[in-house]
């Protein structure tokens, strides 16, 4: 058990889906005003997610201070809460022009992530427009290749997989809420602590000083670069591993009561 203490440290990063959010992609009132009462308190608090900008300025970033800095499209982008980029590292523009290509004679889904939009094509597309988060799409056919930042693509197969590799990009293969896979592609050797190190110079914390929360495979490197890791308690088991504390599933409120607990002085 450990009887570290929030006073032992600076900052708090949080990923979203499944963790600052429900399975239902809510924030619970409660957990709000926890984050309310750490700002007060003088701690940093961002979040650290594979999303990017047009998912999260809308609805997300507006819950943050102004100041706060925010670790987003998997790890290719550093953003304050304007969604003023900071910092950043795209996919090559040729290697987004063969991927398009190659996605498109396959006859694939994909979502392209930049700074101004998400790009893709039906189905995607209405769904992306529909998104209760007020998520800034665009059709793929209006998009340059330059400036991506991730790839999402739903349930891919092996031979899509391959190509990936061969491709040399970095991804990670994931499940979403209803249990299908997808991967998020990032630039060769991108991921979220590759940002947390941008994260650390711009806020002058180091990542020791860093109370990380997760649950996904893409959580991994970002939680075993803090100081103290939180997974949640429906984190994948591997993220379980190497926590330093699982607490309880996030439709139970979970986080809500964790961070009270240790606002009040609990033990981490």
């Amino acid at each position: 058990m450990s009887n570290k203490k929030l006073s032992d440290f600076k900052a708090l990063l949080f990923d979203i889906d499944r963790t600052l959010t429900d399975t239902k992609r809510n924030i619970s009132t409660e957990t709000l005003e926890a984050l309310h009462e750490l700002r007060k308190k003088g701690f940093l608090i961002g979040v650290c997610s594979g999303r990017g900008t047009p998912n999260l300025i809308n609805k997300i970033l507006s819950l943050f201070p102004e100041n706060s800095l925010h670790i987003t499209t998997g790890g290719s982008r550093l953003i304050n809460s304007k969604g003023e980029v900071l910092w950043e590292k795209s996919i090559e523009t040729d290697t987004i022009k063969n991927l398009r290509e190659y996605i498109n004679k396959n006859k694939m889904l994909a979502v392209f992530f930049k700074n101004d939009a998400l790009y893709s094509m039906d189905p995607i597309l209405t769904q992306l427009k529909k998104d209760t988060w007020d998520v800034i799409a665009k059709n793929l056919n209006e998009m340059s290749n330059d400036g991506v930042g991730a790839v999402y693509i739903p349930k891919p197969n092996n031979e899509a997989l391959s190509y990936i590799e061969n491709a040399n990009l970095s991804y990670k293969k994931m499940n979403d809420n209803f249990g299908n896979p997808y991967i998020d592609i990032t630039p060769k050797g991108i991921n979220k602590s590759t940002t947390l190190k941008k994260w650390s110079k711009y806020t002058g914390v180091p990542p020791e000083k860093i109370i990380g929360f997760g649950d996904s495979l893409n959580d991994m490197e970002f939680l075993q670069a803090c100081g103290f890791k939180v997974a949640m308690g429906n984190s994948v088991a591997e993220i379980k591993e190497i926590a330093d504390r699982v607490i309880g599933h996030i439709d139970n409120n979970s986080l809500a009561k964790y961070l009270i607990k240790i606002i009040r002085g609990g033990d981490l």
